[in-house]
């Protein structure tokens, strides 16, 4: 009589990773240039990713979660559950709800996905715009290749038009940084403080310091000379920069 034999069927295990960018203390701040994504955005994330794994036989085993964590200032693999995604079992599966959730930077996405790809983790994007991309064949890195240029641009564009948007309402004289960062010649307007105003005072300072300058003055005797304005001691760095400006 013969003896059949089955194979065991492989589990393929799955870790899901979802993250968001840091929110604002206050509404219209500078820092606030990702999408609004707040923890309604991990449910929908893990929803997409879970829906994925499913189709694909995929059994999660793990949700790691980065929250209030920016993908442009810190690496995958520096990241607080990211950081975990680097010492996988071979053959894990990373789920990833968009390519942006893991990367919004170039090189960061290269190093990371190629750290993968020695270690034998597969990592998926779940949902591109109703597509999605396994990035273990040759054409998926290709493409990952690609959204991944698109998606470190768009932080950068947003940062530049915030920084752009924020040096026109200072020439107009609207107040954009705390009273102890404005610039010097400039000082808060008694009346009102979200208007800013020139600091007489200050101004009167630059053009001395200027006139000193040209007298082949050093920077610390200028600084010496001047003395304290509103309170404020001037280092030769303080006078350098006064130098700068017009």
């Amino acid at each position: 009589m013969a003896v059949k034999s089955f194979k065991k069927e492989q589990t393929m295990n799955a870790i899901l990773y979802t993250r968001f960018s840091p929110r604002p203390s206050k509404e219209g701040d500078a820092e606030r240039v990702a999408a609004n994504e707040d923890a309604d955005s991990i449910i929908l994330q893990l929803d997409v990713c879970n829906r994925y794994a499913m189709m694909k036989g995929l059994v999660v085993t793990e949700t790691i979660k980065d929250p209030e964590t920016s993908a442009r200032h810190t690496p995958l693999f520096e990241r607080e559950g990211g950081s975990r995604l680097k010492f996988l079992p071979r053959g894990t599966h990373v789920l990833c709800s968009k390519l942006d959730r893991a990367f919004r930077d170039t090189s960061d996405g290269l190093l990371s996905t190629d750290h993968f790809r020695k270690n034998g983790i597969i990592l998926h994007f779940c949902d591109l715009g109703g597509c999605t991309l396994d990035i273990s064949s040759p054409e998926g890195h290709f493409m990952f290749t690609i959204l991944l240029a698109a998606a470190s641009l768009e932080p950068l564009r947003t940062a530049s038009r915030t920084s752009l948007a924020m040096k026109d309402r200072q020439k107009n004289g609207q107040r954009m940084t705390s009273a102890a960062t404005l610039p010097f010649g400039q000082m808060v307007d008694p009346n009102d403080d979200s208007l800013t105003i020139p600091c007489q005072e200050e101004l009167d300072a630059i053009i001395h310091a200027k006139s000193m300058r040209k007298n082949n003055l050093s920077l610390r005797d200028i600084a010496n000379y001047i003395g304290p304005i509103r309170g404020k001691i001037l280092s030769p760095q303080s006078v350098k920069n006064m130098l700068a400006k017009e």
